[in-house]
């Protein structure tokens, strides 16, 4: 309210008096002779909230010379008097009718304008944002020299706090880069309204699923491909719902910043949409997350303009969905689809949408400039109901047809004693000088739920050990996760500790046998790949938390959970070992469960391979891929891989996984001496080992050695029930050391 009712002094004294021997009270005096004795004057004042409002007509431009009889105004659906209605701003070519001031001006004594230039990077490849970041340069070269304008790259990227040096603005545009996720993610071609229909059939039944399955793995589909699809379709649907907390979550937290600037205040959001449900039972499904970002824009006093650029004709033929459908219908759906939670936000916020092609924003552009160069500022009687210092919805409508209103939905509207005070000790109206940048405004308030702080304080005080087991003990993890996920972080000035808290959290979620809790864990992950990523490359902790992410997700033994967030983690770390090597892992996972399609046997290969590249895991990579030939019986072939190993590996646990797979193979190849000697390496690198001796007694049975057969079945019966054997947990990949690997991170995050 104050930061408001600073700038019209007008408004201010419409703190209006009146005569009580005047009948046109509120409507104007008749003039008296001065000679003649006058009653004396009660002064009544009659405060009123500033609700500002643009009137534009068809063609954008703003229009003039509208008093305050041709403004009718609501409040919670109840009339309201508009006292006054003063025009600020441009009356040059700008307007819609022409007045003498030159264009590109605007009268000394209008107040400063604010505006937030916010880029959602999420939702553009590298490519469509070079020509995003052109028009939004041009964009930000026609603005007045005297405008504050800040910029915010979310979710990691360029941040300027508003200021007049747009120079400084263009410079950190220049850097900003697309974060969306590259093509080859997804085994099958997906369109977004797919998605979203396709998980409505699996709640309810319905034909698009049947329909995509015909197309992706044909008529006579293989169960397993059927299978990898749903899992494709939910899990999709899971990521996009973290990812667009993640999103959301940054922007509402932009748009409660801007609280506390002064001035008229402006946010332009760039987005290229985000996938979010149409329709009952579909998903990903955000709830209200747009329309509650929304109506945090509207208690900002903000107005809101959102160019949605429309890439779907270019993705049209992208490697992601070229075998998709591609009709006039699909298009135009997948449109909708993605600009639907910009619809959302822009709606409860009483802003405006424009939907522009990719490299076609400049119109739109201009047309928003023109906008933004008048509105009226209305001096509005709450009601004494209404002075309840809480939000009400606003409406404003013009009595002149055929025009446009672009107002917020709400207005604050303060106790009597805080407007008062408001009017007593009103802020500095700006001067005719340099002006001062607009004051940082104060961090946003979102309230830690308390069950988190306990969990927070455990963390920090306690081992891994410990913080898992207060995880396990807690009543409701599904809430609790959904707490932490809609709060503020328990460390607000350290992202890294916040990251691998969510981290621990996640995975406990995932581990848990509740659904919700599981549902709650995969969409924290993927909120936080999101939140980590830095425009300029992933850093050495980024990266380390794939690798724990991935080392936690092999030991699920989740394979399709965990080949959802992968493959994305290797496209921001591409050269690193292990999560070469986790990939894999997990994809072997898969062909272990039987839920591999023919031909993805040599993928695995393939897959193993890549990790064979790297020094730090050639030898792991080597020995894990030798097995999986022995699961496929090409004996010779494993041995071949082997073969290739020349200095043991310092790590004992592998050193003994390589002595036993090669024992393995060499039984499986029908030279069971050999076998023998390298089951009994086996029993040298890990003496004890349960694994080792079973393989070789079973071995001396087949070749007659009974008496040490015998005395391998003793050993292995009298053997300590705690005595651990490695390979026990060998198919979990990187798990066997996460204790080590969640340490690291640790460590990294403090």
């Amino acid at each position: 309210m104050r930061a408001v009712l600073r700038h019209v002094a007008p408004l201010l004294a419409l703190l209006t008096t009146c005569s009580t021997a005047s009948a046109g009270a509120g409507q104007g005096q008749v003039a008296q002779d001065p000679q003649q004795p006058q009653a004396p004057r009660i002064r009544v004042s009659v405060d009123v909230v500033a609700v500002d409002v643009q009137v534009i007509d068809s063609t954008g431009r703003p229009v003039p010379n509208l008093g305050p009889e041709k403004f009718s105004v609501t409040i919670n659906g109840r009339r309201r008097r508009v006292v006054s209605a003063e025009q600020i701003g441009n009356e040059g070519p700008g307007t819609a009718s022409d007045g003498p001031s030159a264009a590109g001006t605007r009268p000394s004594s209008a107040p400063e304008r604010v505006i937030m230039i916010a880029l959602d990077c999420i939702s553009f490849d590298t490519g469509a944002v070079h020509e995003v970041i052109q028009n939004v340069q041009a964009f930000l070269r026609r603005l007045e020299p005297d405008d504050y304008v800040g910029l915010s790259a979310y979710p990691n990227g360029a941040v300027v706090t508003p200021t007049t040096n747009h120079a400084e603005v263009l410079r950190a545009l220049s850097t900003v880069v697309g974060q969306r996720d590259g093509p080859g993610l997804n085994r099958y071609h997906l369109r977004p309204s797919e998605i979203i229909d396709a998980n409505r059939d699996l709640a309810g039944g319905g034909g698009t699923l049947d329909a995509i399955v015909r197309r992706e793995c044909g008529a006579e589909p293989d169960p397993n491909c059927r299978y990898q699809l749903v899992a494709e379709v939910t899990n999709s649907a899971l990521y996009y719902e973290g990812q667009a907390t993640a999103s959301l979550g940054m922007l509402r937290t932009l748009v409660m910043q801007m609280q506390g600037y002064p001035g008229r205040k402006t946010l332009l959001l760039v987005s290229g949409g985000m996938i979010a449900s149409d329709s009952p039972g579909g998903r990903p499904d955000l709830g209200g997350l747009g329309i509650q970002v929304g109506k945090a824009a509207a208690a900002a006093n903000t107005a809101i303009y959102t160019l949605y650029i429309d890439s779907t004709l270019h993705d049209r033929f992208g490697a992601e969905t070229r075998n998709a459908d591609r009709t006039v219908n699909d298009q135009l759906r997948d449109r909708a689809v993605l600009a639907r939670w910009l619809e959302q936000f822009t709606g409860a916020a009483g802003g405006a949408l424009f939907s522009v092609q990719l490299g076609n924003a400049d119109a739109a552009l201009t047309r928003i400039q023109t906008e933004l160069s008048s509105y009226y500022l209305l001096g509005v009687e709450p009601a004494e109901e209404d002075r309840n210092g809480r939000t009400h919805e606003v409406a404003v409508k013009v009595t002149r047809p055929n025009l446009t209103i672009r107002g917020r939905r709400w207005v604050l509207i303060p106790t009597r004693s805080a407007a008062a005070a408001a009017v007593a000790d009103p802020a500095p109206s700006p001067g005719s000088g340099a002006r001062p940048a607009p004051p940082a405004p104060p961090p946003p308030r979102h309230t830690v739920p308390a069950e988190v702080t306990a969990l927070a304080d455990v963390f920090d005080r306690a081992d891994a050990a410990g913080f898992e087991k207060a995880v396990y003990e807690v009543d409701d993890l599904p809430n609790l996760l959904r707490g932490f996920r809609q709060s503020d972080s328990p460390w607000p000035e350290n992202r890294r500790r916040t990251a691998v808290f969510a981290l621990e959290l996640a995975i406990a979620g995932l581990r848990s046998g509740n659904r919700d809790a599981r549902d709650e864990g995969g969409r924290l992950l993927a909120e936080y790949g999101v939140r980590l990523r830095d425009p300029a490359g992933a850093d050495a902790f980024e990266c380390w938390w794939f690798v724990t992410e991935a080392s936690s997700l092999a030991g699920l033994f989740a394979p399709e959970n965990a080949l959802l967030f992968i493959p994305r983690s290797l496209q921001r770390c591409p050269n690193e070992p292990r999560l070469r090597l986790a990939h894999a892992v997990v994809s072997e996972q898969q062909w272990l469960r039987g839920r591999t399609t023919a031909g993805q046997e040599a993928e695995i290969l393939n897959l193993y391979e890549q990790a064979i590249k790297f020094p730090e895991t050639a030898i792991e990579a080597r020995v894990r891929a030798a097995r999986f030939l022995y699961g496929m019986g090409q004996f010779d072939r494993g041995l071949a891989l082997l073969q290739e190993i020349t200095t043991p590996a310092a790590d004992l646990e592998l050193r003994y996984f390589t002595h036993l797979i090669r024992g393995q193979l060499l039984r499986g190849a029908g030279r069971p001496d050999e076998a023998a000697a390298a089951f009994r390496a086996a029993l040298q690198a890990w003496p004890g080992a349960q694994s080792a001796r079973v393989a070789l007694m079973t071995l001396q049975v087949v070749r007659g050695n009974r008496d040490e057969a015998a005395a391998l079945a003793e050993e292995v019966q009298v053997a300590p029930t705690d005595q651990y054997d490695p390979w026990w947990t060998y198919f979990l990949g990187d798990f066997r050391i996460y204790p080590a690997i969640r340490a690291k991170l640790r460590e990294m995050g403090r």
